[in-house]
C-alpha cells in the first residue's frame, strides 16, 4: 500500500491556522500502524481532545513521537515497544476531516520536530510515495500483484473465451513485431514478441 502526505510539517491551511506541528498521512481507516523506533508508551489519548485517540512513544534520548486520530490503540502506558510493533490502527477521531494519521515528533525540550524522514517506518506492509505525495513510484511487482488480486475466479471463463478470440491477433502482431525488429537484432526481436504477448494478455477485457 502506498500512502500520501496531505499536510506537510509547518504548513498553514484551512485545517491548520498555525504551523502544522507534524505531518498528516491519508490512508484507509483501520490501517495497522507501527512503532518507528524502540521506546516506551508514555501517554495514551482517550479521544476527547482535538487529536482524538492516540498515543505517544518516548525514545531513550527523550524524543517523543505522537500518533493521532487513531480508531484503536493497541498499546498501554509503560509498555516497552520495539521498532515495527503494531501499536494502533489509523482512524478519523478528534478534529479530523477524513481518515488519516497525524504523526508528530517532539524534542526532549518539547519543541516540534519535523518527522517527515520517519514516515516510511510508520505503515505496516506499506510505504509513502515520495515524502510529499506528488510522485507515485512504479513497481512492476506491485503492478503484477494488483492485476492478480483483481482477477476474480468467476471471470476465468470470460477471460479464456476472450483469449481464444484474440490469440490469433496477438500471434499476428507478435510475428510482425519480430520480423520488423529482427532486421536490427534477433535478441531484441524475441523480447519484442514477449512484450507484445504479455501486453495483450494483461489487457484482455
Amino acid at each position: 500500500m502506498i500512502v500520501r502526505i496531505t499536510s506537510k510539517f509547518g504548513s498553514i491551511d484551512s485545517a491548520h491556522k498555525t504551523p502544522h506541528s507534524g505531518v498528516d498521512l491519508t490512508m484507509p481507516e483501520g490501517t495497522p500502524l507501527r512503532a518507528i523506533g524502540e521506546g516506551v508508551i508514555d501517554r495514551i489519548y482517550d479521544g476527547t481532545g482535538a487529536i482524538g485517540k492516540g498515543l505517544s512513544i518516548r525514545f531513550p534520548d527523550g524524543t517523543r513521537t505522537i500518533y493521532g486520530h487513531l480508531s484503536e490503540v493497541k498499546a498501554r502506558i509503560g509498555e516497552h515497544v520495539q521498532p515495527g510493533k503494531i501499536i494502533g490502527l489509523s482512524g478519523n477521531t478528534g478534529n479530523s476531516t477524513g481518515p488519516h494519521l497525524h504523526l508528530g515528533m517532539k524534542s526532549p525540550d518539547g519543541s516540534s520536530v519535523n518527522p517527515t524522514s520517519w514516515v516510511d517506518r510508520v505503515i505496516a506492509n506499506g510505504r509513502v510515495g515520495d515524502g510529499y505525495g506528488d510522485i507515485q513510484h512504479f513497481s512492476a511487482w506491485e503492478w503484477l500483484g494488483e492485476k492478480i488480486k483483481g482477477f476474480a475466479v468467476d471471470d476465468l471463463a470470460d477471460y479464456l473465451a476472450d483469449f481464444i478470440v484474440v490469440s490469433p491477433i496477438i500471434a499476428v502482431v507478435g510475428a510482425g513485431v519480430y520480423c520488423l525488429i529482427n532486421m536490427f537484432s534477433k535478441k531484441a526481436a524475441i523480447w519484442g514478441v514477449i512484450a507484445t504477448v504479455v501486453y495483450g494478455l494483461f489487457n484482455l477485457k
